[in-house]
């Protein structure tokens, strides 16, 4: 069982976005405990599964694909989304998905161009507000739209830190996004890029992401990872900057 789900209460009575592509990969810095953790002798590979831009109409295909697997994924969702699939949104926490924040709107101008982080914290406090509303719980796990770099310096991190919030980026970049039509490209990606013992994958709530996903999860199978989801009791440093504070 996912260590954070004892929190969940029942609840009370978009166009496609594009994702600029972030090919730099990153240090994993544990914060609290070592990870990977080892098991009979061997270091466990884990996979984390994440999808940004839902909640959407392939949340539940997705989480159809994830069940068939015994996996969870960590989903970044986008506020001005969440009411209009609050029943997916319910179902992925039921499941032991986490639901994680992408923002309110996905605005790269208004998100970062302002010349502050007020913005940017607002929107995630105001989507942070609105899952807290919609299902009884209260993620603190962001992925900043676009990814941290080179957008977010050491003092507009502070600025997130400061406001409870921890943040992901990824290690390996599916770029499923920009592949409509061409699931097989998005298997080779993923497969050409994951090796490390501990793999936080980019993926989207996209049409050939869901034709994909039954392939790659085989692969990484196959490969020896356990898929694992995100726990806000157990976090570690997954940023673009390994800055301990997120």
């Amino acid at each position: 069982m996912t260590h954070w789900i004892k929190d969940y209460v029942a609840p009370p009575p978009v166009a496609a976005i594009e994702q600029p592509t972030k090919l730099g990969m990153i240090e994993m810095t544990p914060e609290s405990k070592e990870e990977p953790a080892r098991f009979k002798g061997q270091v466990r590979k884990l996979a984390y599964i994440t999808f940004d831009d839902g909640p959407s109409v392939y949340t539940d295909q997705l989480l159809d694909i994830l069940k068939q697997h015994e996996a969870k994924a960590t989903f970044f969702m986008i506020g001005r989304q969440l009411n209009q699939h609050k029943e997916a949104v319910e179902r992925l926490v039921k499941e032991g998905s986490y639901p994680g924040l992408h923002s309110m709107t996905h605005n790269y101008n208004k998100l970062y161009k302002s010349g502050s982080s007020s913005n940017f914290v607002k929107e995630f406090k105001k989507e942070q507000k609105m899952v807290q509303d919609l299902i009884g719980f209260t993620p603190h796990l962001i992925r900043a739209p676009y990814g941290s770099s080179p957008q977010i310096g050491e003092s507009f991190r502070g600025d997130i830190a400061a406001a409870g919030f921890k943040m992901w980026d990824w290690t390996t970049d599916s770029l499923d996004w920009n592949l409509p039509g061409q699931p097989d490209k998005i298997v080779e990606r993923v497969s050409s890029s994951v090796h490390r013992d501990k793999e936080v994958i980019l993926m989207h709530e996209r049409e050939q992401t869901v034709q994909a996903l039954p392939r790659i999860l085989k692969l990484l199978e196959d490969r020896g990872y356990e898929f694992e989801v995100y726990d806000p009791n157990a976090h570690w440093v997954s940023n673009f900057s390994a800055d301990t504070r997120l």
